[in-house]
């Protein structure tokens, strides 16, 4: 079987599962970092915006290499012990089969999604900050500010994702996960602003 093929099984056998299980976190985890940069950069007496996009971009990069390390190591471990319970219930082993080619696949995929997490919040994100530096939206802290409220829109649209699957109504996961991350941005700029005075 071709190589683009696998992949295709692979993403096909469980699309939901690629975002639910890691992506999600892994955007959460994005969004927040960034926000903080945000709150030590832009909500500061001396605000840096070169700082801030710089350092933006640098940690969503870091953030996505680590992830799909991570998650390519856990996502191989899990592969490797669901082949030996299929070897051992089949007594046969299932080496080079289309079955262990299929899962290899599904490894890289979530993997090279979980990279793609924090890349699009720094995308997302940080275009605000990038349209200030050519001019096209004049105050940094307004940049920030809408650089900010992304973010937290981010949090909304993943908490009604993650509610979708749960009992409880969507609206009322991603109201309680924005107000999280709004209190934690909050707490944040007061911290910064603390160390600082």
């Amino acid at each position: 079987m071709k190589p683009t093929e696998l992949l295709r099984r692979a993403i096909a056998e469980k699309p939901q599962d690629l975002f639910r299980r890691y992506f999600i976190n892994t955007l959460f985890d994005s969004t927040f970092v960034v926000l903080g940069i945000l709150a030590a950069a832009a909500f500061v007496p001396e605000p840096n915006s070169d700082i801030a996009v710089g350092a933006i971009f640098a940690a969503c990069f870091a953030i996505g290499i680590s992830t799909a390390a991570s998650v390519y190591e856990a996502e191989h471990i899990e592969a490797e012990i669901e082949m030996q319970k299929l070897e051992r219930a089949m007594l046969s082993p299932m080496h080079d089969t289309e079955v262990e080619r299929t899962t290899h696949a599904s490894v890289y995929v979530v993997a090279a999604v979980n990279f793609m997490a924090p890349i699009f919040v720094s995308v997302i994100m940080g275009t605000p900050l990038l349209l200030y530096e050519v001019d096209v939206i004049r105050d940094f802290r307004l940049a920030a500010m809408i650089s900010s409220l992304l973010g937290i829109s981010i949090i909304f649209a993943a908490g009604y994702y993650l509610g979708r699957f749960g009992r409880a109504r969507p609206w009322l996961r991603a109201v309680r996960m924005s107000v999280v991350a709004l209190l934690a941005f909050g707490a944040l700029i007061l911290f910064e602003q603390l160390i600082l005075s």
